[in-house]
């Protein structure tokens, strides 16, 4: 149930809290005064369409929030748990910030999550009848989503695997196609392949191996710089150079301080270290003397050298911008060519698997189809049930299910609601032959059959087309409704509104520089004025308050 609605910056509302009750709301007001204001925000709430425009002018932000009462609705406490939401005494807000930055915020109970998730989590509490749900009553296309929105899980299981078998019949006809596609451009597939895959083979490349040759150049290049200081440091270190060496000569110390050693501790410290610098001279001096035997200029080997970074270059340019990268590009082509030359194997495989999808998106199709049969069986007497209730009880209702040339993720046959309203006329499709009352009755009916788990209803303006007697009728319908579940209806007709259990008057006022839109609940007095305002004609008179109140009095007795 939707306890509280708090809107900030939202068209012409700069700050406002609805308290809304339980049962039968009614929201009034003249034209223009901000009644859509009220809906569009609990749409916003809900996960609906976030539009910048919506932020009212001269704010930078614009938000809503809504209050449920999730107590009584165990499959929206589960999801919350699901979720992470914590719902503590079964209440959780919901709230949605739009910036002019385009910056879109969702939270449920504080929590920031995906705009997926909310959407999720509210379409169990609220379900929301617009101005574009009357309108996709006309739409023949739009009147399977009404169908199946009849369907409890069973059906809603049935119609989610005729989608998953679908989506995977597709992707097997694509695989399919893709192979035959190939086989198609065969030859020429397979000579440019087994080029590349060749080419690359032959290089035998290893990775890092262009910088590892890279290197070896470079010392090639200064080999001679490189042989002399060798040499030198050679001599000096190891060799000597007109004298000793520098390990001969650290050795010759270390001994003298090690002679020393017993009259002193310094001197023993002393040859310690030398012994040290000796040990480490020679091990430097041993590695020079490898490096000198093994550099070897051999002007053929550095052509070597350059040939092979020319080949890599040339590879890499051609497939990648890296040796691991023309490797794979080798290891890929090589596959595929394999992949094409195996492809009759290939063909023949993926038809058998494209025929089990098709067997299984037929089954599918099969199973949901029965289920459609008997909800529109269902659905029909309840619709017949309904009107009759809302003053049409001659009329006929038939959901017709036609078959389709090719299944599709929505199942295998169109659904259209025809209506004769009249006796001895043919059934026709509502666009065709039903009036505005008549239209506004049918989905009244629709919505007084369906969505069992949700708590509350929003109707805007369902009123339309319809006056008088059946004014009343449909106000006791959503009445009705209320006694299991809460009503928001936004309505201009005086018999409607006097039905509620509480009625809201959104009227539009102006400092004379800003206009703001307010949402007032009305005491009795109050509905009363707003009722005598609905009637017209005689308003503010004695006999206009008057009838008003006995509206009021003789809806309050029925209740």
């Amino acid at each position: 149930m939707l306890l509280e609605l708090t809107i900030r910056n939202i068209a012409l509302i700069e700050s406002l809290r609805i308290e809304f009750a339980q049962g039968f709301n009614v929201l009034t007001g003249e034209t223009g005064a901000g009644k859509s204001i009220v809906v569009d925000s609990v749409n916003l709430a809900l996960g609906g369409r976030a539009d910048r425009d919506m932020i009212r002018t001269g704010a930078e932000r614009g938000s809503v929030e809504a209050l449920f009462d999730i107590s009584g609705n165990p499959e929206a406490l589960a999801l919350a748990d699901a979720l992470g939401v914590d719902a503590e005494g079964g209440l959780v807000c919901v709230s949605r910030e739009l910036s002019r930055s385009g910056r879109n915020l969702c939270r449920i109970a504080g929590t920031a999550l995906p705009l997926s998730a909310l959407k999720r989590f509210t379409s169990l509490l609220v379900d929301v009848h617009g101005q574009h749900e009357h309108q996709a009553l006309l739409d023949p296309r739009r009147h399977v989503d009404f169908l199946d929105g009849f369907g409890g899980p069973e059906h809603q299981a049935r119609l989610s695997a005729v989608r998953e078998a679908h989506a995977a019949r597709t992707e097997a006809a694509g695989k399919l196609r893709a192979l035959l596609r190939d086989a198609a451009e065969r030859e020429r597939l397979i000579d440019t392949l087994r080029f590349q895959a060749q080419e690359i083979s032959a290089a035998k490349l290893k990775s890092g191996e262009e910088e590892k040759l890279t290197r070896k150049l470079r010392m090639l290049e200064s080999a001679e710089k490189i042989r002399d200081g060798l040499e030198l440091s050679y001599r000096l270190v190891y060799a000597g150079e007109g004298g000793l060496s520098a390990q001969e000569a650290l050795k010759r110390s270390a001994d003298a301080m090690g002679d020393l050693s017993r009259l002193d501790e310094r001197f023993k410290k002393l040859a310690e270290d030398l012994l040290s610098i000796y040990y480490a001279a020679r091990e430097a001096g041993s590695e020079i003397q490898v490096l000198r035997e093994e550099l070897n200029f051999d002007p053929r080997l550095m052509d070597r050298i350059n040939e092979r970074l020319e080949l890599i270059s040339r590879l890499e340019r051609k497939y990648g911008a890296t040796e691991e990268e023309v490797i794979a590009f080798g290891q890929s082509a090589q596959e595929r060519l394999q992949s094409i030359e195996a492809g009759d194997a290939q063909i023949a495989e993926y038809k058998r698997e494209l025929k089990a999808r098709d067997r299984a998106l037929r089954e599918a199709c099969e199973a949901l189809s029965t289920s459609r049969r008997e909800l529109a069986e269902a659905l029909e007497a309840g619709i017949l049930e309904q009107l009759k209730d809302l003053g049409m009880a001659r009329t006929r209702f038939s959901v017709q299910l036609r078959p389709l040339d090719k299944p599709t993720a929505n199942g295998a046959e169109e659904v259209e609601f025809l209506i004769s309203p009249n006796p001895g006329e043919p059934l026709k499709p509502l666009s065709a032959i039903a009036s505005g009352g008549e239209l506004s009755r049918v989905m009244l009916a629709l919505k007084a059959l369906g969505r069992g788990g949700v708590d509350s209803m929003v109707f805007d303006e369902i009123d339309t087309g319809v006056s008088g007697r059946m004014a009343q009728v449909v106000g006791e319908k959503m009445r009705a409704i209320a006694r299991e579940k809460q009503v928001l209806c936004v309505t201009h007709l005086p018999q409607i509104a006097a039905l509620g259990d509480a009625q809201f008057l959104v009227e539009k006022n102006t400092d004379g520089e800003r206009t703001q839109t307010r949402v007032v609940r009305l005491d009795e007095e109050g509905r009363v004025r707003e009722l005598a305002r609905l009637v017209g004609g005689a308003g503010e008179t004695e006999s206009g308050i008057a009838h008003a109140r006995s509206m009021l009095e003789a809806a309050q007795g029925h209740s």
